[in-house]
């Protein structure tokens, strides 16, 4: 063995190193004596090492021929040839294989006394990847204290100073497009201040501490938006999409602006404070205009507008909300308020479904604001209301027909019927749009249904809720609505002559109120309350028709069921404002019959019939007048309720107040102090002495009383 050794290591020392490099023109496989095969067509297939068992000199392939390692050789010589500039890339990129020996054709490198010990020297002496001995381990308290960090070094920690140059560089310099990013970046440091396990951005900077927090933002929010527009070379103030986006400079600035954008979005979902998200909330109304360009990010910046709308607890969040909502949508119609009126629906539904005396303004908010936005577009909004309304009628219809408890209570609950008024509302306020307005007739149907679908004492608070709504529909569209058999029945459904077991001092108000319990059907403040409803229910929609020329004839159930009830009734509390109501309406139905037949007018004249009672109507009627003066007083009740005294309601219940002891300053302490807190004693005046002389009359009045009934005693 040892000869043979070192004979090969001779001829090896005498050849020159084989230069061996991928092959493109020519295919070169290399078969395994084992069961490892080797498909691949480049060289890098080919193992040049001692533990290989391929045949490094000669090969056969699948389809028979014998391929040499000389062949290779002239290959890359033509190769160098005819394509220089590819032989210097092999050459450069194949370096091992260059620097590998020339094999012999007739021996092979499978024993390991083929091996050299310069070779093994050589392999021993490459370079090799060692790690370090100490591996730091992340945790989770490191990532909270340093923030995340970046594959460019260290952080870089915000100072006031650095935000201070950095807002004069906005104001003023010209290279506004680095200053612009820069605040972005600052803006990405400022949120993962706050919220460090839920953003991983990679940023460069970081902010410590409260008041680079806040200097931060106050640079976004004043000098970032008019950066902006003078980097886009647009005039202040300019709102428009297309002049955002046509601008040259608008695709430079893109990306930063929807990073910039998300960020301020997550800043806002997480900020709990009033006045900040006031503020941030009219940042965003200045950015609209960018927003609108941008519709990748308008959805889940329109989820969090709507979130703020809907169920926000601050009165000023609801409206700044709703102000970038408006914005919003009038950027782009064609895009956006499709996508907001369904948002907007689906959040006013599930922030009404319970109703209080602390949550109904919000919802009445959200209900006008809602209306509003529907009278933007009438193509749009027709399908919306279309859709929905027909959702109403299908719950209806199967309420109807199943008569299951389940199907009755999606009718009966606060969510339908403020569905029913957001559509009263928007019908109301749509008049000049004559393809909505063919919407009253199914909604006033559905109404109606609702109000009759069960017709009992216990949900007369819903009827009533129907009949303001119905009653509305007929004041602002001008259409005759049937609405006086629904009243007329309530008088029917109660019975008023049965004595109440409950006592209450509190008065009951239906405003938030669907259904009533067994044991408030028994207080004497329920029947109270439904004639108190029945009454102005009367007086909302006679007045309505007080002017019309069908008056005296529209009236005549009302008088038959009226005389009939105030003749049944034995309680004078009930029958008193009826029975005015009932003499009001007499007495115009006779001035009206009395004019009607001397005006001569046929039934076919409509414009004639619509002049005259233009003109009953401004010459007044004795139930509009009798209607102006309860309206006043009514209007005095409901601002009573809305404010602090509703917890006392129409009555002045006495109430206990608490005096605050009062400092001694060395004098004799007081041992009875006066109940009046506004009363202030004047030691010495005239005052006191007239109150002094009046209580010795009453004394002495007393005294004599004593005296007579001593007398009569003995007597």
């Amino acid at each position: 063995m040892a000869p043979k050794s070192v004979m090969k290591k001779k001829q090896m020392k005498n050849k020159k190193p084989a230069k061996a490099s991928k092959v493109v023109s020519k295919k070169v496989e290399v078969m395994s004596d084992g069961n490892d095969d080797s498909d691949d067509g480049s060289l890098d297939a080919i193992e040049f090492n001692s533990e290989s068992d391929h045949d490094a000199s000669l090969s056969e392939g699948d389809d028979g021929n014998v391929y040499d390692s000389d062949d290779l050789d002239e290959d890359l010589e033509k190769l160098k040839t005819s394509d220089p500039e590819f032989y210097k890339y092999l050459k450069e990129c194949d370096k091992k294989l260059a620097s590998m020996p020339e094999q012999d054709g007739d021996e092979s490198f499978n024993d390991d006394d083929d091996y050299d010990e310069d070779d093994v020297e050589g392999i021993k002496s490459e370079k090799l990847h060692k790690p370090p001995t100490n591996l730091e381990i992340g945790s989770d308290e490191s990532d909270f204290d340093e923030g995340p960090s970046n594959s460019g070094g260290d952080l870089t920690v915000i100072t006031l100073s650095m935000i201070e140059t950095w807002r004069q560089k906005l104001q003023n310099s010209k290279q506004k497009l680095k200053y612009i990013t820069t605040a972005s970046k600052a803006m990405t440091a400022a949120l993962q201040r706050i919220t460090a396990n839920e953003i991983n951005k990679p940023t460069c900077y970081k902010v410590e501490g409260s008041s680079v927090f806040n200097a931060v933002l106050q640079m976004c929010m004043f000098d970032l938006q008019p950066a902006l527009l003078k980097f886009l070379k647009l005039p202040p103030g300019t709102s428009s999409k297309n002049m955002i986006s046509k601008s040259k400079h608008w695709k430079k600035v893109k990306m930063t602006l929807r990073s910039y954008l998300t960020d301020l979005t997550r800043l806002l979902a997480t900020v709990s404070s009033e006045d900040i998200t006031c503020v941030l909330l009219k940042h965003y109304h200045q950015m609209i205009p960018f927003l609108s360009c941008l519709p990748t990010i308008v959805k889940p910046v329109l989820k969090r507008f709507v979130a703020l709308w809907s169920a926000n607890a601050s009165e000023t969040v609801k409206v700044v909300s709703f102000l970038c909502i408006l914005k919003l949508a009038n950027s782009d119609l064609s895009s956006y308020l499709e996508m907001i009126l369904k948002a907007m629906y689906v959040g006013y539904i599930s922030n009404s479904k319970f109703v209080t005396p602390n949550a109904l303004p919000g919802i009445n908010f959200m209900r006008q604001s809602l209306s509003e936005m529907f009278t933007i577009s009438e193509s749009i909004s027709y399908n919306h209301a279309f859709l929905y309304i027909r959702q109403l009628a299908i719950h209806l219809r199967s309420a109807v027909t199943l008569k299951k408890k389940e199907n009755i209570q999606s009718v009966y609950n606060w969510q339908y019927i403020y569905s029913l008024k957001l559509w009263t509302d928007v019908l109301c306020a749509t008049l000049n749009k004559k393809q909505l307005q063919t919407l009253v007739y199914p909604l006033v149907q559905i109404i109606v249904g609702c109000a009759k679908l069960i017709p009992t004492v216990q949900y007369l608070p819903l009827r009533f809720h129907c009949i303001s709504m119905l009653t509305k529909l007929s004041r602002e569209t001008g259409k005759f609505i049937p609405i006086l058999p629904h009243i007329l029945e309530v008088l029917t459904i109660v019975d008023f002559q049965k004595k109440h077991s409950k006592t209450s001092m509190r008065p009951m108000d239906f405003t938030c109120i669907l259904r009533l319990s067994k044991s408030q059907l028994q207080e004497n403040v329920f029947k109270d309350a439904v004639i108190e409803n029945v009454h102005s229910a009367f007086m909302e929609y006679i007045v309505i028709e007080a002017h019309t020329i069908s008056f005296p004839d529209l009236v005549v159930p009302f008088i038959i069921k009226m005389k009939e009830f105030l003749k049944n009734c034995k309680n004078i509390n009930y029958t008193r404002k009826l029975r005015t109501l009932l003499d009001k309406v007499k007495e115009t139905s006779t001035i009206i019959s009395e004019k009607r037949g001397k005006s001569g007018l046929l039934l076919h004249d409509l414009k004639g019939i619509e002049a005259w009672e233009s003109d009953i109507k401004l010459a007044g009627t004795p139930m509009s007048q009798y209607y102006d003066s309860w309206f006043k007083i009514n209007q005095q009740q409901v601002a009573r309720k809305i404010t602090n005294n509703i917890a006392l309601g129409e009555f002045n219940i006495p109430t206990l107040k608490k005096h605050k002891p009062k400092e001694n300053d060395g004098g004799p302490a007081e041992l009875f102090p006066s109940d009046d807190e506004e009363y202030e004693p004047k030691f010495g005046s005239s005052e006191d002495e007239k109150d002094d002389e009046d209580d010795d009359d009453v004394n002495d009045d007393d005294d004599d009383l004593e005296d007579e009934d001593e007398d009569d005693d003995n007597n």
